[in-house]
């Protein structure tokens, strides 16, 4: 697979300026710049627009504004590519530094939006409910109108520094129902990590179990993890034989239904606007806040 490199890195130290587009440069740059992002459509990844933007960062480079749409991970990406007037030099990032109170700082120049996530059907998500709900899972926080869901590892560092704002008030303040996904995505290790917590979480119910996993480490992942897995390896054959085989069977094709949906890390949420059959599916951990403010 070809792969796209980072040709060029500049520090801009000033910027501004307006320019004139000229239209036959700019289907040549166009046409170039589809060339150049051609090799991420083998990771599903396609050029949806191409806009010259009239604002020069760099002089003697031209900026395009790319909006690619990610199938994979339901969602289009902003990116800025620069081209020389030429069209012989490239680059994916341009630095901007600046000095305040005499320290250098430098940040990339990018668009003000990134990343826009797209509606898709999610009707599949109920099936995966019942699913959980055959097995007597325990995979509900809260009794709110709108529904979240959050796709989880035993041993994800991300899941687990967002437990406490999935443990707290915020759940109830917002009028949420939390519904917790498993996703074992770190092989063995999750399989029993989550035939463990699931047994925990049957006879404690699923929030107290929860809470018992965030002060194992008291919101450092590496104390969690070892606390967590010596734990297990101590107490994994004091449940019965016949309901760990079950429960393992259960999360090994649990996941391979989640990855025919695109559903493939951790943490990733869901999120369905109250009245509607469509939803989004966000790759990272986004506060609850503003996930309820989807439309």
């Amino acid at each position: 697979m070809r792969k796209v490199l980072l040709v060029m890195s500049l520090i801009a130290l000033s910027s501004c300026g307006a320019q004139k587009a000229s239209v036959s440069s700019d289907n040549e740059s166009i046409k170039l710049i589809k060339e150049i992002v051609k090799p991420l459509s083998a990771r599903g990844v396609e050029v949806e627009k191409i806009e010259r933007v009239n604002r020069q960062f760099v002089k003697g480079l031209k900026t395009y504004m790319v909006k690619l749409y990610d199938k994979r991970n339901s969602r289009y990406i902003y990116r800025y590519i620069w081209l020389s007037d030429d069209n012989r030099y490239f680059t994916f990032q341009i630095l901007r530094a600046n000095f305040e109170s005499g320290t250098l700082k430098v940040t990339p120049v990018e668009p003000a939006k990134k990343v826009e996530p797209v509606k898709v059907n999610l009707g599949w998500i109920g099936k995966i409910e019942k699913e959980l709900e055959k097995e007597k899972i325990p995979y509900t926080i809260g009794n709110g109108k709108k529904t979240v869901y959050i796709v989880w590892d035993v041993y994800c560092p991300f899941c687990y520094s967002h437990f406490k704002e999935i443990l707290g008030k915020k759940v109830k303040e917002l009028d949420l129902t939390v519904k917790m996904i498993p996703l074992p995505v770190h092989g063995k290790s999750s399989l029993k990590g989550f035939v463990y917590f699931t047994d925990m979480a049957q006879k404690s119910g699923l929030k107290p179990a929860l809470e018992k996993l965030f002060e194992k480490g008291n919101g450092n992942f590496m104390k969690y993890a070892k606390a967590f897995s010596k734990e297990v390896e101590k107490n994994y054959s004091r449940i019965p034989e016949k309901k760990r085989k079950e429960l393992e069977s259960f999360y090994k094709n649990l996941l391979k239904e989640l990855l025919s949906h695109n559903v493939h890390s951790t943490p990733t949420v869901i999120y369905i606007p109250p009245g509607e059959k469509k939803g989004y599916i966000n790759i990272g951990f986004i506060p609850l806040e503003d996930i309820v403010k989807m439309r």
